[in-house]
C-alpha cells in the first residue's frame, strides 16, 4: 500500500502482489493524520492483516511548520552565533517586499525558535578539528536548567566547525539529555556538512518538528498493529527514497514534504518506463502545487531547499516547489484590490462552500464547478454531490467588491490560479535555461488535470501527459520508491591524487556505517547498493557544487577523472572553468540503495464498442465564452478514439479539462495525452 496524506484528502493505493489488482481511495485528511491512514485502509476493504508492506507520506512536519505549531525550541550555539538564524545570508527574496523598508525576516517575524531560548555556549573548534577553546561544561548545564524551567520540549545543538569534530556537541548534547531526559535532542551530525547557516537552520527545523514526527510515527505504528498490520512500514524521505520508520524517526526535518516527493518518484519512474524524458510535473492538492523539472527522466536533486526565506535544508533533496494556490484554495481579494487564490485554503473542513459542510468562502474548486469544469453529479465518481447554488452564493460574496458576478469571478480566479501554477513551473525551468519546447507537462493530483490545459497554453507546452488515476499518483509513486539512507562528512580537503587514499576510507566508512544500521533494523543488505558524491568548489570560492562520482574505489586516476569533469562542469553550468586553481573538496557523501521492484502502473483498456460518451455539458473557459463540451468516462477509452476539445474526460477522482484547439488520445499504458491540434502529441 501506499497512503499520501495531503492538506486535504489523503490518498490510498494498494497493490496485489500476485494478482496485480489495484484497488484505490480517497478519504478527508483528518487533524489526527493516523485516523485517516486507517479510515483509508479500511475504505479499500482490506484487513491490515494482509498487508506485507506500507509505504506512507505525511504533511506532519511541513504543517508545523507553516503554522508555527512545532515544539517549544531551544538552540545551543558557540558564544557569539546564537543570531545566525535571523541574520542568514543577508539576502531577501525578490518580490512585492524588495524595497520595503519595513521588511522584517520571516524568522524574525515568526521565529521557529525565539531569541531568549538561543543560548550561546563557550567552546570552538578550528576548521581542522582542533580545540580552540574548551566546552564550558557548566555553562551548558546552567542553560539546561533554565532551558527546563521555560517548558523547552526540544534543543538543537549546532557548533561553529562541529563538522570537522563533533566532540563537544555530542557531550554537550547527553548534559542536555542529563537535565532534560523528556525532550528531544538533535546535533548537528544530523547531516555532518560546512556551511554554517544553513546546518543550523537545519538544525533548528528538525529540533522545532522532531517531537511532533516522531510521536506521529509511533502513534501511527502503535494504531497499525493495533489493527492487525505487521508488515514493513516505510516512510518517504526528501532524498527520493524511503526509510525504515526507526532511521526516519532520527531525522524528521528530512519528511517535511514526503508526499510531494512521491509524486516525483512515480514521474521519474513514468519517464523512465514510456517517456517522455523531459517533463514539467504539477501535483495540484488541496492547499497548494508542487512542482519540479525532469531532465533526462532523473531525479532532480538539490543542495540546499528552502521552506521559507532564511530557513534553508542543507542536504540532497527532491527539488520541488511550492506555490499556495491548489483546489481548496480560498478566493479573495487583498488590501490593494487584487484578486487573489490563497494562500489561505479551506482545507478538509469546512472544505469549499461546494462540498455543503459550512464553508461558506470561494475556493478554486467552486470556481470550478461554476464554470462547469466540474461535473457536480459525477464528482469522486457519484460519490459526493457538488452543490452549484452554494458555489455561486460564495463566489458572488467575493465578486461585489470588483464589480463581478459569480461566473466572471469564477473565470477571472481560474486564470490567476493558473497563471501562479505557470510562474511558479517557470522558476524551476525557464529561469535555469530550460526550453520548454522540450519538455510535457505532467499534471497530476485530484485537481491538476482540470488546470493543466491553460497552464500549458501560458506556458507553450505542445503536449500534456495525464498519468492513469492522477489523483492518486503521488501514492503510486510512494509504492515504487526505493530505499535510500544517505549520510555525509566534511573533509575539507584539496582534490588531489594525493587525497584518493582518505577519500576512499572515509567512503568506505560511511558505507559500513550504513550497512550496519540496515542491519541492525533487520533488512536484508544482500543487493544493497551505494551511491558516491562529493562537494566541491574552487579555492577560495564560498559554494561548493555536488557532483557524482563513478563506482568503484577512488584512486589517482578516478581522482583525475573528476577534477576533469568538474572541470567542464563549471564551464557547461557557468560560463568559464579556471584550470589553474585546486579544487577543495568539502564534503562526502554516500546514500545506500536497496531497489524496491514494484510494477503498479499495470492497466486493462476497455474492449472496443464500449461507449466512454456521457453526455453534452457547458463550460466556460479563459479566452472564450460558454460552449458546448463532451463528457467522456477515461476507463472506456479505447486507442482508436480521438476526443477534440472542448470536452471533459472524467474519473473517479480527476477531470481532465480539454481546451478548445486540443485533442486528447489514450496511449497504451494508459496515459492521457492531451496535445494541440497542430501538434503531433505523443
Amino acid at each position: 500500500m501506499g497512503v499520501d496524506v495531503g492538506g486535504t484528502f489523503t490518498d490510498i493505493v494498494a497493490l496485489h502482489a500476485i494478482s496485480g489488482e489495484i484497488r484505490d481511495g480517497k478519504v478527508l485528511t483528518t487533524s489526527e493524520q493516523e485516523i485517516g491512514v486507517l479510515e483509508a485502509i479500511r475504505q479499500v476493504e482490506i484487513d491490515p492483516v494482509e498487508v506485507g508492506e506500507l509505504v506512507h507520506g505525511h504533511t506532519v512536519g511541513i504543517n508545523a511548520v507553516l503554522s508555527r505549531a512545532g515544539a517549544t525550541t531551544a538552540l545551543l550555539a558557540t558564544d557569539g552565533h546564537r543570531d545566525l538564524l535571523d541574520i542568514g545570508r543577508m539576502n531577501r527574496e525578490f518580490g512585492p517586499a524588495f524595497y520595503d523598508p519595513t521588511w522584517l525576516r520571516p524568522h524574525q517575524e515568526r521565529p521557529i525558535v525565539s531569541r531568549e531560548r538561543r543560548v550561546g555556549v563557550p567552546e570552538r573548534m578550528s576548521a581542522e578539528g582542533e580545540v580552540v577553546r574548551p566546552l564550558d561544561e557548566g555553562a551548558v548545564r546552567e542553560a539546561a536548567i533554565e532551558l527546563k524551567k521555560g517548558g523547552v520540549e526540544s534543543v538543537g545543538i549546532c557548533f561553529v566547525n562541529a563538522y570537522s569534530n563533533a566532540d563537544h556537541e555530542q557531550r554537550a548534547a547527553a548534559i542536555v539529555r542529563e537535565v532534560l531526559p523528556d525532550a528531544y535532542v538533535q546535533t548537528s551530525s544530523l547531516y555532518s556538512v560546512t556551511k554554517e547557516h544553513e546546518r543550523t537552520t537545519t538544525v533548528a527545523l528538525d529540533a522545532y518538528v522532531g517531537p511532533a514526527v516522531t510521536h506521529y510515527l509511533h502513534r501511527l505504528r502503535g494504531l497499525l498493529g493495533t489493527a492487525g498490520f505487521d508488515g514493513l512500514l516505510w516512510i518517504m524521505t526528501m532524498n527520493g527514497g524511503v526509510s525504515t520508520i526507526e532511521h526516519a524517526a532520527t531525522a524528521p526535518v528530512f519528511q517535511l514534504v514526503s508526499g510531494p516527493v512521491g509524486g516525483v518518484a512515480g514521474s521519474v519512474r513514468l519517464a523512465q518506463t514510456a517517456g517522455p524524458e523531459n517533463l514539467l510535473t504539477m501535483d495540484v492538492g488541496g492547499t497548494s502545487t508542487d512542482v519540479a523539472s525532469i531532465v533526462g527522466a532523473t531525479t532532480p536533486l538539490t543542495d540546499l531547499w528552502t521552506v521559507e526565506q532564511g530557513l534553508t535544508l542543507t542536504m540532497p533533496l527532491v527539488d520541488v516547489g511550492s506555490v499556495g494556490s491548489g483546489a481548496g484554495s480560498i478566493i479573495s481579494v487583498d488590501a490593494l484590490g487584487a484578486l487573489r487564490v490563497g494562500p489561505a485554503s479551506a482545507g478538509s473542513v469546512p472544505g469549499p462552500a461546494c462540498y455543503g459542510r459550512g464553508g461558506s468562502e470561494p475556493t478554486l474548486t467552486d470556481a470550478c464547478v461554476a464554470l462547469g469544469i466540474l461535473q457536480p453529479d459525477l464528482f469522486a465518481g457519484g460519490a459526493m454531490s457538488l452543490d452549484v447554488g452554494l458555489a455561486h452564493k460564495a463566489l458572488a460574496s467575493v465578486g461585489e467588491d470588483l464589480g463581478l458576478d459569480s461566473n466572471r469571478l469564477a473565470l477571472s480566479a481560474y486564470a490567476v490560479a493558473c497563471e501562479d501554477m505557470a510562474a511558479k513551473i517557470r522558476s524551476v525551468s525557464v529561469y535555469r535555461g530550460m526550453d520548454l519546447r522540450d519538455f510535457a507537462l505532467l499534471p497530476f493530483g485530484a485537481a491538476g488535470p482540470m488546470l493543466a490545459n491553460q497552464v500549458a497554453e501560458i506556458l507553450g507546452v505542445d503536449t500534456i501527459v495525464v498519468p492513469y488515476n492522477p489523483g492518486q499518483f503521488s501514492a503510486l509513486g510512494l509504492l515504487g520508491s526505493d530505499l535510500r539512507v544517505t549520510t555525509a562528512t566534511a573533509p575539507m580537503t584539496v582534490l588531489s591524487a594525493d587525497a584518493a587514499p582518505d577519500l576512499e576510507r572515509s567512503f568506505a566508512a560511511m558505507e559500513e556505517s550504513i550497512r550496519n544500521d540496515l542491519i541492525a533494523e533487520g533488512l536484508d543488505v544482500t543487493d544493497l547498493d551505494f551511491e558516491r558524491a562529493y562537494f566541491g568548489m574552487y579555492v577560495g570560492q564560498t559554494w561548493d557544487n555536488r557532483q557524482r562520482l563513478d563506482d568503484g574505489p577512488v584512486t589517482a586516476d578516478t581522482v583525475a577523472a573528476a577534477v576533469e569533469e568538474f572541470h567542464s562542469f563549471y564551464q557547461r553550468t557557468y560560463g568559464f572553468s579556471a584550470r589553474e586553481l585546486p579544487i577543495t573538496c568539502t564534503s562526502l557523501e554516500v546514500t545506500g540503495v536497496i531497489r524496491r521492484s514494484v510494477d503498479a502502473t499495470r492497466r486493462t483498456l476497455p474492449s472496443p464498442g464500449r461507449s466512454s460518451f456521457v453526455r453534452s455539458a457547458t463550460v466556460t473557459a479563459v479566452g472564450h465564452g460558454p460552449m458546448g463540451a463532451e463528457v467522456h468516462r477515461r476507463e472506456l477509452l479505447t486507442l482508436e478514439e480521438r476526443i477534440v476539445g472542448p470536452a471533459l474526460v472524467v474519473e473517479r477522482y480527476a477531470t481532465t479539462f480539454v481546451r478548445p484547439g486540443w485533442s486528447a488520445r489514450v496511449r497504451e499504458d494508459g496515459c492521457l495525452i492531451v496535445s494541440r491540434d497542430d501538434k503531433g502529441g505523443l
